[in-house]
């Protein structure tokens, strides 16, 4: 007896709202959690149409689909097995890049003495997380687009159960590149954008031009009907001299589905300079500027500082998603540089089970735990500049659990 048996949805939009029963063996017990998803649902904007389907924001599926019901099984089964399942699998593909970022998040990663993970390999970690209830497939860098079997990457993935997303710099988006991705059935992209000025993001990527390509790819992929968004962060400067406003009034005018906003978090080249870190007034600020976009214009916008703080959702790592590196080593987030284990020494579904049984792991965290001091000091403070990157959890002195106390992600 399989999932179904016990529990799946049916659903359907009728004049614009999703409704749906839950039918299997638990049907009408979880019924009225049926019902609270979908009234939570029909009060968000939808950004786009796909198949007949809602769009709410690009990093879940429409509503109604199998991929989308995906999270209401995910959330029984969490209910069952007293533990989180992920649903989202952010995998590097590669670490290879035409770009020399100054702020980026992958490069400590990056060692020319281990092999990159097989076509096959990877295909074995998107199964592992479909298995586990994933909806999510993130393909990410490096540059993904630089391995030639992104293609059969995509493709691979059970679109019934999950959609397809990457994060790319943009140069790659060429028109023939572009249908080889919508034919191996992409469902999105997100270019990242650093700065409303085009010399200033080119200076920031040390490509010249990068900005352009980014912006001609990204109206390919919407005429080839892949839908598209923006990454970008929040700094004490952008925020200060009005780019990150400006940034948004461009995407929107140029018909980007989405902008999703993150935090400038220490990570990466960055790992150890906590200044970046916005204090509460800036978080306020970003919100706002998020609330102001979301509901004066068709796009979605997504403010991290709100997602991760204790009025959201918090923490995402060993909650709802896992990081890979290319290599192979699952952390809980792309910014954590903490390692739970190497795909080619253990299952994914075995190292997703230590990580969210881990005394520090096991629970929800209030607020982004790269952004926390209490996080940072048992895990982060401690390692050397020269540190390589990934640190087994193992290398960590055990102690107390980490205690989140202070008001990281207060917007007070």
């Amino acid at each position: 007896m399989d999932m179904y048996d016990f529990f799946h949805v049916e659903a359907e939009v009728f004049n614009g709202k999703v409704s749906g029963r839950a039918g299997g063996y638990l049907g009408d017990t979880l019924q009225p959690l049926v019902q609270k998803f979908f009234y939570t649902v029909n009060n968000l904007k939808v950004i786009a149409k796909v198949d007949g389907g809602n769009v709410y924001n690009l990093y879940n599926p429409p509503h109604p689909s199998p991929a989308g019901m995906r999270f209401l099984s995910r959330k029984v089964r969490m209910m069952f097995a007293k533990m989180a399942f992920p649903v989202t699998a952010n995998l590097a593909i590669t670490h290879k890049c035409q770009c020399q970022c100054i702020h980026c998040s992958a490069d400590p990663f990056k060692d020319p003495d281990r092999e990159e993970l097989s076509v096959e390999e990877i295909k074995t970690v998107v199964d592992g997380a479909l298995d586990m209830g994933a909806s999510l497939i993130i393909y990410v860098g490096g540059e993904p687009m630089l391995r030639e079997d992104l293609y059969e990457l995509i493709k691979h993935v059970d679109k019934s159960k999950a959609v397809v997303m990457i994060f790319t710099n943009g140069l790659l988006l060429t028109e023939e590149n572009v249908k080889k991705l919508k034919e191996a059935g992409l469902f999105s992209l997100n270019i990242s954008i650093d700065h409303s000025e085009s010399l200033m993001h080119d200076e920031f990527r040390k490509v010249v031009g990068c900005y352009e390509k980014a912006f001609e790819g990204a109206r390919r992929a919407r005429k080839a009907g892949i839908l598209t968004g923006i990454s970008t962060y929040a700094t004490h400067e952008n925020l200060r001299d009005g780019h990150l406003e400006k940034l948004l009034q461009i995407a929107n005018n140029d018909g980007f589905s989405e902008v999703t906003i993150f935090d400038c978090i220490p990570s990466g080249r960055f790992l150890k300079d906590t200044s970046k870190i916005l204090g509460p007034a800036e978080r306020k600020a970003v919100i706002a500027l998020a609330k102001k976009y979301y509901e004066t214009t068709p796009m979605g916008v997504n403010a991290m500082a709100l997602i991760n703080s204790p009025l959201g959702v918090g923490c995402y790592g060993a909650n709802s998603q896992f990081y890979m590196t290319a290599y192979g080593d699952i952390n809980p987030c792309d910014f954590n540089p903490i390692n739970f284990g190497n795909v080619r020494d253990m299952s994914i579904q075995a190292i997703w089970k230590k990580m969210v049984t881990h005394p520090d792991f096991n629970r929800s965290f209030p607020s982004c735990r790269m952004q926390s001091k209490a996080y940072r000091k048992k895990y982060i403070d401690p390692l050397p500049h020269n540190q390589k990157l990934p640190v087994p959890i193992e290398d960590i002195p055990n102690g107390v659990p980490v205690i989140n106390t202070e008001k990281v992600g207060a917007l007070s």
